[in-house]
C-alpha cells in the first residue's frame, strides 16, 4: 500500500462508509459516505471523542465494544440498530487506533443507489412528505411567499445595465435551509426562475448576463452540470447568459473547485469568484483561464474611504484582474465616494443599494431608465479617465507595487552576481519579517551574511543554476522553524542575464499534512493488509494498479503482487466475457456494477468471489480508474445450496403429509362403505356418499394438477365489477345455505384492467368461498372497490373466526394443507395468478373479529 498513492482515494471513493479512531477512540478520518449516511460533517467531528461525534443513542455499548477491540487486537463484524437504521459493522483494531468500516442495510441496493444518485433537478417532482421543511418550501412556493429578486450591476463607464443579481427574499428562510438538504431544491428553483425571467428579457430585446450565487452543497452535488444543462435547455437560455458564482471558500479545496470548474466552462457557463479578497484563497484556479469574473467583496469596498489597507487591495485587486483579462465586479457600493473612487480606478462595473436595492422583475423593468441615469448623474462622466494623467497613473503604479510587495502574505526578493557573489538588491513580504528579518538585513547583503547554518551553501546552488539561465528553478528550506518553498527566474537582456527574480511562499501547513498523511498511509496499509475484503485498484483498461494481499491469500498466491497483470485474465474463461461486459458499460455509463463470477486459484479450481466495481472520475469528467471491493463466497454458496436441500426435503416431505392427510379421510370413508357391502348392506344412499367422496379426491388431484402446469394467461379488458357480481350470483346458493349476506360498494368508478377474466374469476371465487365457509353462521361478506394510485384494490371482508399472526404468515406457501377445509392449495394458487397478473395479495385478520383480503391488480 506504501508504494501507491491511490490508498487514501481507495477508501474515500468505496461504496461502504467508513471512519478511523485515535487509541483514545477520538475521529481521526472519515470518508464521504460516512458524511450522508449519519449526516455530520467532518470538519466538526475530526478531533472529537467518538462519545460527541457519532449520533448513537446507546453509544456506551459501542465504546465498550471498541475498547475491548483495542485490548483484544482482533478484526470483528458483527450488526447493529443506531440512528434508526441497521448497519453492517466491521472494525480492525491497531496499536495505534481502530478503523471502522459499515454499511446501511437497512434500504435495499437498488433503493440505495437511488438516493445516491438524488437529482438534483427535482424540486417539484421528489416526494417531500418526509421532510417538514420541504413541505414549507412548497407551501411558500404556492402562496408566493418566497421572491426571486433582482439587483442590477452596472457598467461604471457607461451607466448602462450588463447583468443582474438573482437574490431570495426572505433572507431568512435560506439561513434556515442552508443546513438542510432543501438549500438544493431551493437553488434548483432560483436557477429555473431567473433563467426563465432572462430568456423573457431577452425576447423584450434587454439583453444581460443573470448571475446566481449557488451554496456550496449545491456545488458539490454529483449532478450539478446535468442540473444546469437540463434548467438551459428547459429555458431555452444560451449558456453564455449564465454566470454561476463560486464562493471563494471553495476555492480551498483546489482540486474539486478546478474540476467544477472545467464543467462548467465546457458547457459554455461564464463563472465568477465572489468575495474576492475578503478570505485566504489559492489563485490556481486564474492562471488555468477558467474564471471570466473576479467580484471584490463588500467588506472590502465599505473600508476604502477609511482604512488605506483596503484601498490598496481594492486597487491591486483591479489591477491584477485586468493584467488577467478578467472583469471585476465590486459588490455593496453605498455612497458617492465608493463609486468614484472605483470609476477613477478602472472597476469595470458594480453593484450596490446606491445604484439600486434589490427589486422584483416587473418593478425593474419599470425603474430601468432611471437605474442607467445614476452613474451620470453622479457626476462622473465617460471622459473620467482623461482627467488622469499618465505621471498620476505611472506613479500610482509604482507605489501600489511597492504595496503589493510590501503587504503580500510571501517574499519576493531578487540579487545579482556582483565580484563572484549574489548581491541582494530587494527583499520585501509579509514572510520574510516572520522568518526574522527586515529589508535592511537583506539587501546589500549575499546569503552567508545573514543566513549563518550551513544551509546558505546550500541555496547558492540554485542560486547559480538561475544565474547561468536554467529557468523555473524552485527548492524547498526551512529557516526558523518555518518550511517555504522558493521559485527562481532570471531576468534576460540581450540574451544575457541581468538579474534573478525570486519568490518564496510559506509551505509549513501543507508539511504537516503531509508528515499526517504519511501516518494515515501506514495506518491505511495496515487495514489493507489485514481486510478480508479484497480491493483491486484498475486502470481504464481493467489492469491492475493496485491488490490487497487478501486477493493473493483468497487465489493462493499470499506474496504475490498482481501490479500490472490484466484482471480479466484472473477469471474462469466461461464468465470472463461477462465481467468484461459489466466493466465497459460500469465505465461508459459512469454507474456501479455488482457481479459474481469464478476466479481460477492457484490448483486452477474454482473460487466464487462477488464485487462491487466504481468508476473513479478524472479531471476531464471521464471515468480514470474503477474500484474494486470483494469478496470470497464459495463458501457461503455450498452453505446456501445444503440449506436449500434441506429445505426442499422438508417442502417434500411437507407435501407428501398434506397428500396422506387430504386423501385418508375420503378413502377411509369409502373403505367403511365396501365393507357393509360385503356384509349385504346394499343402499341407494351409500352409494351418493361413496361417489361424493370420490369427487373430492378428484378435485384435491385436480389442484395438484393446476399446480404443476399453470396455465398461460389470456389477457382482454375486464370490468371487475360486473366479474364480481357474476361471481356473487355463482356464490348465490351457498350464500343463502349458511344466512349470509354479501353486498358490493364502490367508492369511485372502477377503470377497466387487462387480465385473463377465468382465472382473477378463480380467484375471487375461492377468496369470497373462503369467507363464507368462515362465518359459522349469519354474516356478512362486504366487497369494496377503489383506486389506489396505479392499481385497482378490491377488499373482501368478513366478520368470520378470523386467523392468527403466525398462520397469516404462513397463507400461500406452497403445500401448506392445515386448514380446517380443503387443501390450501387453491389459496397459493390465488397467490400466484395474483402474481402472474404483477399484482398482489395481503391478508388481514384477527382470532374471532373476521378477515379482510386485500387484492391490487395493476390499471395498466
Amino acid at each position: 500500500m506504501s508504494n501507491t498513492p491511490y490508498s487514501e482515494d481507495v477508501l474515500e471513493k468505496m461504496s461502504d462508509a467508513f471512519y478511523s479512531l485515535t487509541e483514545d477512540l477520538k475521529i481521526e478520518y472519515i470518508n464521504n459516505v460516512t458524511e450522508r449516511l449519519l449526516k455530520i460533517k467532518r470538519e466538526k467531528v475530526i478531533g472529537q471523542y467518538i462519545y460527541d461525534a457519532l449520533p448513537h443513542n446507546d453509544i456506551d455499548n459501542f465504546v465498550k465494544r471498541y475498547k475491548k477491540l483495542l485490548s483484544d487486537q482482533k478484526p470483528v463484524e458483527f450488526k447493529e440498530y443506531f440512528d434508526g437504521r441497521w448497519y453492517e459493522i466491521r472494525a480492525f483494531p491497531s496499536k495505534t487506533g481502530l478503523s471502522v468500516f459499515f454499511k446501511d442495510i437497512t434500504v435495499p441496493k437498488q433503493d440505495d443507489e437511488k438516493i445516491n444518485r438524488f437529482m438534483f433537478y427535482s424540486s417539484y417532482e421528489e416526494d417531500v412528505r418526509s421532510n417538514p421543511l420541504k413541505i414549507e418550501f412548497h407551501k411558500a412556493i404556492e402562496s408566493n411567499q418566497l421572491l426571486l429578486y433582482y439587483q442590477p450591476r452596472i457598467n461604471l463607464k457607461t451607466g448602462k445595465v450588463t447583468g443582474m443579481e438573482a437574490l431570495v427574499a426572505p433572507e431568512t428562510f435560506i439561513l434556515a435551509a442552508e443546513e438542510s438538504e432543501v438549500i438544493t431544491s431551493i437553488g434548483t428553483w432560483i436557477l429555473y426562475t431567473a433563467c426563465k425571467q432572462n430568456k423573457k428579457w431577452q425576447k423584450q430585446g434587454f439583453s444581460i448576463v443573470v448571475s446566481i450565487n449557488l451554496s456550496t452543497i449545491q456545488l458539490t452535488q454529483p449532478n450539478l452540470i446535468k442540473a444546469i444543462t437540463t434548467v438551459l435547455q428547459t429555458t431555452e437560455l444560451d449558456a453564455s447568459f449564465l454566470e454561476i458564482e463560486i464562493p471563494e471558500m471553495m476555492t480551498a479545496d483546489i482540486e474539486s473547485t478546478i474540476l467544477t470548474l472545467q464543467q462548467l466552462k465546457k458547457i459554455g457557463v461564464r463563472i465568477c469568484i465572489a468575495d474576492f479578497g475578503e478570505r485566504f484563497c489559492s489563485l490556481s484556479y486564474l492562471k488555468n483561464t477558467l474564471v471570466d469574473t473576479l467580484k471584490i467583496g463588500p467588506s472590502l469596498v465599505r473600508e476604502i474611504d477609511y482604512n488605506l489597507n483596503d484601498e490598496i487591495i481594492v486597487k491591486t485587486i483591479i489591477s491584477m484582474a485586468h493584467n488577467l483579462n478578467l472583469n471585476i465586479v465590486a459588490e455593496g457600493i453605498e455612497t458617492k465616494e465608493q463609486l468614484v473612487f472605483l470609476k477613477e480606478h478602472l472597476c469595470d462595473e458594480g453593484r450596490g443599494s446606491f445604484l439600486s436595492k434589490p427589486l422584483a422583475a416587473n418593478e425593474l423593468e419599470g425603474k430601468l431608465s432611471d437605474i442607467q441615469q445614476i452613474v451620470e448623474k453622479a457626476g462622473i462622466f465617460k471622459d473620467v479617465n482623461e482627467r488622469v494623467s499618465m505621471e498620476e497613473l505611472l506613479g500610482l503604479a509604482k507605489k501600489e507595487l511597492r504595496d503589493t510587495v510590501r503587504l503580500q502574505q510571501g517574499l519576493i526578493f531578487k540579487f545579482k552576481k556582483i565580484n563572484g557573489r549574489f548581491i541582494h538588491t530587494l527583499s520585501d513580504g509579509e514572510l520574510m519579517y516572520r522568518f526574522g528579518f527586515v529589508p535592511s538585513l537583506v539587501i546589500g547583503k549575499s546569503l552567508e551574511e545573514f543566513i549563518l547554518n550551513g544551509t546558505a551553501v546550500k541555496i547558492t546552488s540554485y542560486y547559480q543554476k538561475a544565474w547561468e539561465g536554467e529557468e523555473f528553478i524552485s527548492y524547498e528550506n526551512e529557516l526558523n522553524g518555518i518550511h517555504y518553498l522558493a521559485a527562481l527566474r532570471p531576468i534576460k537582456e540581450d540574451g544575457k542575464v541581468i538579474e534573478v527574480i525570486g519568490s518564496c511562499i510559506d509551505i509549513t501547513s501543507r508539511k504537516k499534512a503531509e508528515d499526517k498523511w504519511r501516518e494515515s498511509e501506514k495506518r491505511y496499509k495496515i487495514i489493507a493488509e489485514n481486510l478480508i475484503d479484497i480491493i483491486m485498484l484498475l486502470d481504464g483498461n481493467g489492469a491492475i494498479l493496485y491488490a490487497s494481499p487478501s486477493l493473493g491469500r483468497a487465489l493462493g498466491f499470499p506474496l504475490k503482487s498482481y501490479v500490472g497483470e490484466s484482471s480479466f485474465d484472473l477469471i474462469h474463461p466461461e464468465d470472463k466475457q461477462r465481467v468484461i461486459m459489466a466493466f465497459e458499460q460500469s465505465m461508459e455509463t459512469m454507474i456501479p456494477s455488482q457481479v459474481e463470477a469464478r476466479f481460477l486459484d492457484i490448483n486452477k479450481k474454482s473460487k466464487l468471489l462477488e464485487g462491487l466495481g466504481t468508476p473513479v472520475i478524472g479531471e476531464n469528467g471521464r471515468p480514470r480508474y474503477f474500484i474494486v471491493v470483494g469478496r470470497d463466497i464459495t463458501e457461503k454458496r455450498r452453505t446456501e445450496e445444503v440449506l436449500s436441500k434441506a429445505e426442499k426435503l422438508a417442502v417434500v416431505g411437507e407435501l407428501a403429509a398434506g397428500v396422506a392427510h387430504e386423501i385418508r379421510n375420503p378413502l377411509t370413508s369409502i373403505k367403511g362403505f365396501i365393507q357393509l357391502f360385503q356384509q349385504g348392506m346394499i343402499k341407494k344412499e351409500f352409494f351418493e356418499i361413496i361417489f361424493g367422496e370420490f369427487l373430492n379426491i378428484e378435485e384435491i388431484l385436480k389442484e395438484f394438477i393446476n399446480l404443476a402446469k399453470p396455465q398461460e394467461i389470456q389477457v382482454e379488458k375486464l370490468n371487475l365489477k360486473a366479474l364480481l357480481k357474476d361471481v356473487e350470483i355463482l356464490l348465490k346458493s351457498e350464500q343463502s345455505l349458511k344466512n349470509i349476506q354479501i353486498s358490493q360498494e364502490y367508492k369511485q368508478e372502477l377503470p377497466e384492467i387487462m387480465c385473463d377474466r377465468h382465472q382473477i374469476k378463480q380467484v375471487f371465487i375461492h377468496i369470497i368461498r373462503n369467507s363464507i365457509e368462515a362465518i359459522p353462521n349469519r354474516g356478512y361478506v362486504e366487497i369494496q372497490g377503489s383506486v389506489e394510485e396505479e392499481n385497482v384494490l378490491i377488499k373482501i371482508i368478513d366478520n368470520g373466526v378470523g386467523m392468527s399472526k403466525e398462520r397469516i404468515k404462513r397463507l400461500g406457501e406452497p403445500f401448506y394443507s392445515n386448514k380446517e377445509k380443503g387443501t390450501g392449495l387453491g389459496l397459493m394458487l390465488c397467490f400466484r395468478i395474483v402474481q402472474q397478473h404483477n399484482g398482489t395479495i395481503r391478508v388481514k385478520s384477527k382470532k374471532n373479529h373476521g378477515t379482510t383480503v386485500e387484492v391490487r391488480l395493476p390499471i395498466k
